[in-house]
């Protein structure tokens, strides 16, 4: 937790609006998407603001966490150095101040949820369990790339990369409808597909996700996070002398 509050202090010491720039960089990425999508590639989605921010807003949590991950044992190797503490610690507590971002993201969503009229349905109930789930499977992913970048500094130049083709293979900016029949398939092997697909269902049509996306989420995160712990535990013994 003081790892938590101390970021934030840090990354927005003397920053004249402070914390309210985790409101206002996702709202200004929102209006150009919003223009470029609507208006001149002109994709057809009944209230499109909307539906953009309901997949970019978890996009945008997932990427703060993946990149800032491949420099988080570097930035703290001071503390590496100088004293022993568990080090799984650092990408864990990078992945909940980028959660605090998110969740603070929100109160911008649910005031757009009222602007735009979509009525607010029992099936928030399940937002937190979704919620949970994406941040154990961020957390997992940033327990690999923690330790990868201590041997590896390339990673986060290819970290970048595969964000730029990850967000493309996702359906944030377009709906899932449509992506070709024949492809479907290897669009739900993505898990942030799944993850986008569940917010939506319970943001913009008031309805829970059914039982198997629930199974599936829960599997990928569970399944991430134990294989991610599992590869960080096997590498932790050698960080404080390859730093």
């Amino acid at each position: 937790m003081n790892l938590i509050i101390r970021d934030l202090k840090v990354k927005y010491k003397g920053s004249i609006l402070g914390i309210f720039w985790s409101l206002l960089n996702p709202l200004l990425l929102l209006l150009v998407y919003s223009v470029a999508f609507k208006y001149v590639i002109r994709i057809e989605v009944e209230n499109f603001p909307l539906f953009f921010m309901t997949g970019f807003l978890p996009w945008t949590f997932l990427t703060l966490s993946l990149s800032s991950s491949v420099n988080v044992m570097v930035d703290h190797r001071h503390l590496i150095k100088k004293i022993y503490f568990p080090r799984e610690i650092l990408p864990v507590s990078l992945v909940l101040f980028n959660l605090v971002q998110f969740l603070l993201t929100f109160l911008v969503l649910f005031v757009a949820l009222r602007l735009f009229k979509i009525p607010w349905g029992f099936s928030l109930v399940c937002l937190p369990l979704i919620i949970g789930l994406q941040t154990t499977f961020i957390t997992g992913i940033t327990l690999v790339l923690s330790s990868l970048s201590v041997y590896f500094r390339d990673i986060k130049h290819l970290i970048e990369v595969f964000l730029q083709m990850w967000f493309w293979l996702t359906p944030i900016a377009y709906p899932f409808n449509l992506v070709p029949d024949k492809v479907k398939f290897l669009f739900k092997f993505n898990p942030m597909t799944l993850f986008v697909i569940a917010y939506r269902e319970i943001l913009l049509e008031a309805r829970s996700p059914d039982i198997v996306l629930i199974g599936q989420l829960f599997l990928w995160s569970l399944g991430v996070l134990l294989s991610g712990y599992w590869f960080f535990s096997k590498h932790e013994v050698r960080i404080a002398e390859s730093i």
